[in-house]
């Protein structure tokens, strides 16, 4: 079966090688400069204590303890020498309290049309702010793990005294009656800056006490990561005029599937190598994300031949068709499984022309060609990443390197880091400390 796979993707490789407020916007696309419109849906007022947990609490339970005791030492870390006057400005000093904000704000979905999406916003009080964030998540479904149910451990970032929005993805939140575009970073690179436009015209609205001289920062890690870089694609796109009110500084990408394709081919590479997967749930995230983003070139396959008898007996691929279940239920299905126990060798070897339309589909997604960075970027990835491939941080390198790239390898060769899905999660954690402690 394994030599199957191998003659199928090298038949493909070969032939790809030639070839409240509901009021919208009519067309924000046609008009950059256009503001979007924010509605607070509800707003409390929590302590530093009470945001930590809300945060990471669930995460900590439900990945793994050891990794979240890393995050829980950087957060503790970059915040014991508040009296250091070197690092003032920029350690984590954590203020006696927090706004948090439930917004929806205007953008357009996959098909252009106008659409009310939700996001998260998260800022100190009783401080004054010189920096707004841009955070975007990892990977999640449903309604769990989401910013706007407070479960994003990214939050805590607001305690280097920044004010933050957390957009949900089209497809999850506000947005739950669309498909889950996964990833599609035209479409959440776009989504996503609006958010950041959304924040900005939050802070005029509410008089908040943010610094004339506010510098703003897009970061995200694994799904994160690809969209922090497809919203500094964005961010290039726009007038002038709202590059200069965004005031973008910097933009941090940590071991993002920048090429999807790519990714996808070192799924089926380690499959022949005999490896597991790190996060099988991905497989019908991704294959998901193509037939969504792109229903008018599919119309002659069928999404569940794609997968296993016994991979459509978990119900893991119908939910995720549905948009209906948790990514950590999916990840405990497919938990310490290969490729094979999961997509259906069998049916793309005899099509191969339909494995080989969406790897193209996969390949329009690719940000890491047709653009170059004009803002700084750094770029962050693990080495190995059992998750998402290092070859994700070398196609970036060779495709976007500049003078305003900076790059960080991990190593994560270490006996302590075997298993996939940790050797990814930790370069969270290295990502968490660069920022709370101000190195970023």
């Amino acid at each position: 079966m394994k030599k199957k796979l191998f003659i199928a993707l090298a038949i493909i490789l070969t032939g790809l090688a030639s070839c409240k407020d509901k009021e919208v916007l009519n067309s924000q696309e046609k008009n950059q400069s256009s503001e979007p419109s924010f509605i607070v849906l509800d707003e409390s007022e929590v302590t530093e204590q009470e945001l930590y947990e809300m945060t990471i609490g669930d995460m900590k339970k439900s990945v793994d303890a050891d990794i979240f005791d890393g995050v829980d030492r950087v957060y503790k870390e970059a915040n014991k020498n508040q009296s250091d006057n070197q690092g003032a400005t920029t350690k984590a000093l954590v203020p006696l309290l927090y706004k948090v904000v439930r917004i929806e704000y205007r953008t357009l979905d996959q098909n252009m049309e106008p659409v009310n999406a939700s996001a998260l916003i998260v800022y100190p009080l009783l401080r004054k702010m010189n920096k707004v964030m841009l955070i975007n998540h990892g990977t999640q479904i449903g309604f769990a793990m989401i910013p706007t149910q407070y479960t994003s451990v990214e939050a805590i970032m607001a305690a280097t005294g920044a004010l933050c929005i957390l957009p949900d993805y089209i497809g999850l939140g506000s947005t739950s009656d669309h498909p889950d575009l996964y990833l599609n970073h035209e479409v959440h690179g776009r989504t996503s800056v609006d958010a950041l436009i959304a924040l900005l015209d939050y802070a005029k609205a509410k008089k908040l006490s943010l610094d004339n001289s506010y510098k703003s920062y897009i970061v995200g890690y694994s799904q994160g990561g690809s969209v922090s870089l497809a919203s500094l694609r964005r961010v290039q796109q726009l007038d002038m005029e709202t590059q200069r009110r965004i005031n973008l500084d910097k933009v941090y990408c940590g071991d993002g599937p920048y090429d999807l394709r790519r990714t996808f081919e070192t799924y089926m590479e380690e499959y022949e190598q005999g490896k597991k997967m790190g996060l099988g749930s991905v497989v019908p995230l991704v294959i998901n994300s193509m037939f969504n983003s792109y229903p008018s070139e599919v119309t002659n396959m069928r999404y569940e031949d794609f997968f296993t008898p016994w991979a459509l007996s978990t119900g893991v691929p119908q939910a995720v068709r549905n948009n209906s279940e948790n990514v950590i239920d999916m990840m405990l299905k497919f938990n310490g499984k290969s490729l094979g126990d999961i997509l259906n060798i069998e049916y793309i070897t005899e099509h191969p022309d339909h494995l080989a339309k969406l790897l193209e589909l996969m390949d329009r997604q690719n940000l890491c060609h047709g653009w170059q960075p004009q803002y700084k970027l750094k770029l962050l990835h693990g080495n190995p990443d059992g998750v998402v491939p290092f070859s994700n941080f070398e196609e970036a390198v060779q495709g976007l390197n500049n003078n305003y790239v900076e790059t960080k390898v991990i190593s994560n060769n270490s006996i302590f880091l075997t298993d996939p899905l940790l050797q990814h999660i930790n370069g969270m954690v290295v990502m968490l400390e660069e920022i709370l402690s101000g190195k970023f």
